[in-house]
């Protein structure tokens, strides 16, 4: 009952922010606004980097008792269980794109068009808004390398995300966001439960 009004309070929540889209605020920030080789360059090396990074934290932060803890998460707990596929490819994307609306397109539109701050700060300010904003992790698992893996990996996401806003606009953000994130946790549930429980039925099939 708690997930279903969490739910529901993330779909009314991406509704107000989608309507101020309508009267045009900050909507420079929604398409592309330039673009270079230089700029595909970086993107691409960062965003391979950024992959890079998931399996590094995969195999080095994260173990098998780490792994139990984060299997209560919404996105594992639907690979785990093999159900609530809705959560995956609705509720996910769904609090991806609130989430990008508040910290990228919202909070470093408001940064730059209003404060008048230049790009880098209301990128690294927006990026350190959005690891804080990870602190439910802590709240939620109770568990310190969990929280600091999630702070440092939405802190380092944040930039990249918000680099994307300024040039190419909100919604590659959202796609490289959901790749992200569903890879990390897709990697997560390949290497702790899929794996281990492959080896499970295979010593079960010898047995017999």
């Amino acid at each position: 009952m708690i997930k279903v009004k969490r739910y529901i309070f993330t779909v009314c929540l991406l509704v107000i922010l989608i309507l101020p889209m309508f009267f045009g605020l900050y909507l420079e920030y929604l398409t592309i606004r330039k673009v270079s080789w230089l700029l595909v360059i970086i993107a691409i090396f960062s965003f391979i980097i950024l992959l890079f990074l998931v399996k590094i934290i995969e195999v080095f932060g994260y173990n098998q008792e780490i792994f139990s803890v984060l299997s209560e998460h919404d996105v594992l707990f639907a690979l785990i269980n093999k159900n609530n596929k809705e959560i995956i490819w609705i509720f996910f994307p769904i609090i991806i794109i609130t989430e990008e609306l508040m910290f990228r397109y919202y909070c470093i539109g408001f940064l730059v068009s209003s404060v008048k701050l230049g790009s880098l700060e209301a990128v690294f300010i927006s990026s350190i808004i959005f690891a804080l904003y990870h602190i439910h992790i802590w709240f939620r698992f109770k568990n310190l390398r969990i929280f600091l893996i999630f702070l440092v990996f939405s802190f380092l996401l944040g930039l990249y995300t918000g680099y994307l806003v300024l040039y190419v606009g909100l919604i590659p953000c959202i796609l490289v966001h959901y790749i992200v994130a569903f890879f990390s946790f897709y990697s997560l549930y390949r290497r702790y439960f899929s794996i281990n429980d492959n080896k499970r039925k295979n010593f079960r099939f010898r047995k017999e």
